[in-house]
Formats: structure tokens, C-alpha cells, sequence
């Protein structure tokens, strides 16, 4: 079986609660971690502390304890930095691993060795609910993902898992807000990594009406520009459909919260 090295970051401002159980759904799974990295993106509360020092991992734990806050991009980087196997899991510290998530990437990696970056379908939850209530679903294979990556993220951060080396030589994470992931998922495709999604849903993902307030206003409209141009400095855009995309998403980022989670659930996401 294909060692791997599980990441994760933590901030202060997470629930205790909602990170013991995320560690639930890793310590759960019929295939554990060679590993876990745990990033404390600066200092944390008591509570966090407490959570992390008493979590019991067969595999070893290795913390990466960062003197203050750097954002996920640069946290993130931390935690592929001091992986020590080949291949490197992300996970978010909020959010809960389905039982087979490992055994069905690692199955599918060993299938097909030619890859070097896998994700998966996620559903979403709410706060305080136990219930998925959207499925956010991405392409499965190469060319579709490919195609996708024109116009969204083609793969659901959360889940996905990439061969270390390719990812610290294409440049790792960087710091770029709310697109740390699509930046790095766009570079690894322009060095020719060989990718796939699996079909089917491997996290249940935590959401909240912060994440859409979150998604709009000037500082998300520079990164969206800023990301729109990294795809087309790597050619992965012509001109006008770099044009297009600026035209189709940045006016959404001007709407109320409100307006921006219907456009969401519209177009991001399908009912279960």
C-alpha cells in the first residue's frame, strides 16, 4: 500500500468541538494516515491546544507550530514541507473524512500510477446539522478536468491527495487568498501532472453564511483578477476567455451574501 502523509492547519478562530471531530473521521478510517502533519497557523486558544495534544495517532504526529497567523497558502506550504512521504493527503480541520475516503484514492492511485493529483465529490453540511444538504461535484477525468479548469476549480480542496515532489517543484502553495489551492491545482496541470477525481463523495464539508460573506467585495474581486490572470500567463485561457470569465464572475462578487449563496447553490452545487 502507497505511504502517504496526512496535512492539516488549524487557526485560532475554529470550533475545539468541530476539529475533535475531524479527528474522529481520521482516527475512523479503513485506511489510516502513514502520518499526520498538523500546522498551528499561530498561536491557539487552551481549547485547541488540548484537542490537538490529546488526539492518540498510530502513525505519528508531527506539528508544525508557525509564531503567527500566515493564512493557508503559506501553512499550507508548511505542511507539504514536513511530510516524509511521497504522496500528501490535505485535509480541513473543520470538516469530516467519510470512513473509505483513503481506501478508495489510494485504490484508485494504485490503479492507475500514472497519477499525481487526486480529489473527490464533497457534500456540504451546516453548522450545527448533521445533514448534507448540496453535493459539489467536480469532472472525473483528465480531459474534463482539464476543460473545467478553464472556468472553476476542478477539484474540492478538501479532498484532495498529490505526489509531494510534483507539488514542492511546481512551486507548493503560496500566499493568494481564497485561490491558494486552484493556484497550485493550475501549475501542477501546466507541468503535466496526470489527474483524476474520484466519483464518489469522500468529505462532508461544514459550511455557514460567513463563507459567502466571505466571497465578495474588493479584496476577493483583486484575487479573482489576480487568478484569472495566472491562467492565462499559463496558458491554460485565450484572451477571450480569459475576458469571458472576468465578465461572468467578478460582477457576482458585488451582490449581497444572500445573492451570492443562490448563485452558489444554482450553479456550484446539485441537491442530494
Amino acid at each position: 500500500m502507497i505511504k502517504f502523509s496526512l496535512t492539516m492547519c488549524v487557526y485560532i478562530a475554529e470550533d475545539p468541538q468541530n476539529l475533535s471531530q475531524c479527528f474522529d473521521s481520521i482516527l475512523s478510517q479503513t485506511v489510516l494516515p502513514d502520518e499526520l502533519v498538523i500546522v498551528k497557523d499561530g498561536p491557539l486558544t487552551i481549547e485547541l491546544d488540548n484537542v490537538i495534544n490529546n488526539i492518540k495517532f498510530p502513525g505519528g504526529i508531527k506539528i508544525i507550530a508557525l509564531p503567527k497567523n500566515v493564512t493557508q497558502g503559506p501553512a499550507r506550504a508548511a505542511g507539504v514541507k514536513a511530510a516524509n512521504h511521497d504522496w500528501v493527503a490535505i485535509m480541513d480541520s473543520d470538516d469530516v473524512c467519510l470512513s473509505d475516503r483513503f481506501e478508495k484514492q489510494l485504490k484508485m492511485i494504485e490503479n492507475n500510477p500514472e497519477l499525481g493529483l487526486i480529489g473527490g465529490q464533497i457534500a456540504e453540511f451546516w453548522e450545527n446539522s448533521e445533514k448534507t444538504t448540496k453535493e459539489r461535484t467536480v469532472p472525473i477525468k483528465q480531459e474534463c478536468i482539464l476543460e473545467f479548469a478553464k472556468k472553476r476549480n476542478p477539484f474540492n480542496q478538501m479532498t484532495v491527495m498529490f505526489k509531494r515532489d510534483m507539488a514542492i517543484n511546481a512551486g507548493n502553495y503560496r500566499y493568494f487568498p481564497w485561490f491558494e489551492d486552484y493556484d497550485l491545482w493550475a501549475r501542477l496541470i501546466k507541468d503535466g501532472a496526470i489527474c483524476a477525481n474520484h466519483p464518489d463523495i469522500l468529505v462532508n464539508v461544514r459550511v455557514g453564511t460567513g463563507m459567502y460573506t466571505r466571497r465578495r467585495g474588493k479584496s476577493y474581486i483583486c484575487s479573482e483578477w489576480r487568478m484569472q490572470k495566472q491562467l492565462r500567463s499559463l496558458g491554460m485561457i485565450n484572451r477571450l476567455e480569459f475576458a469571458r470569465n472576468v465578465a461572468l464572475r467578478i460582477p457576482v462578487r458585488l451582490l449581497p451574501a444572500k445573492m451570492i449563496k443562490a448563485v452558489y447553490n444554482r450553479f456550484a452545487r446539485e441537491s442530494r
